[in-house]
C-alpha cells in the first residue's frame, strides 16, 4: 500500500483508537528502537493526563519517527519527545 493511501485510511481508524493501543503501538516502535517526535509550534498548556504540563495539540504538529542516533544528533535523550520548532535543533518543551 502507498504512503498516500495508508494516510487517507490511517485518518479513519485513528479516532477509534483507545490509549492502550496507542502505547501498544508506540511500544513497537521502542522496540525496534524507534521514538516519536512532535515539532509543534504552539506556546499553550493544558494538563497531561499523567500529570504536570503538556504543550497543546495545533494544527501545525509534525510528527517524526527517529533512531536514537538521530535524537543524539538533536541533543535529545532516547525517548519520545515533544519540541517546539524553533527550538527543534535539540531543546525540550518544559
Amino acid at each position: 500500500m502507498l504512503a498516500q493511501e495508508m494516510g487517507v485510511i490511517f485518518t479513519k481508524h485513528v479516532g477509534h483508537m483507545s490509549a492502550q493501543r496507542w502505547t501498544d503501538f508506540i511500544q513497537q516502535l521502542e522496540s525496534r528502537g524507534l521514538y516519536v517526535v512532535i515539532e509543534t509550534d504552539t506556546n499553550g498548556r493544558v494538563m497531561s493526563p499523567l500529570g504536570g504540563l503538556m504543550p497543546m495539540p495545533c494544527k501545525n504538529e509534525t510528527l517524526q519517527i527517529l533512531t536514537s542516533d538521530e535524537l543524539q544528533q538533536r541533543g535529545l535523550p532516547v525517548g519520545h519527545h515533544i519540541v517546539t520548532k524553533s527550538k527543534a535543533s535539540g531543546n525540550l518543551m518544559s
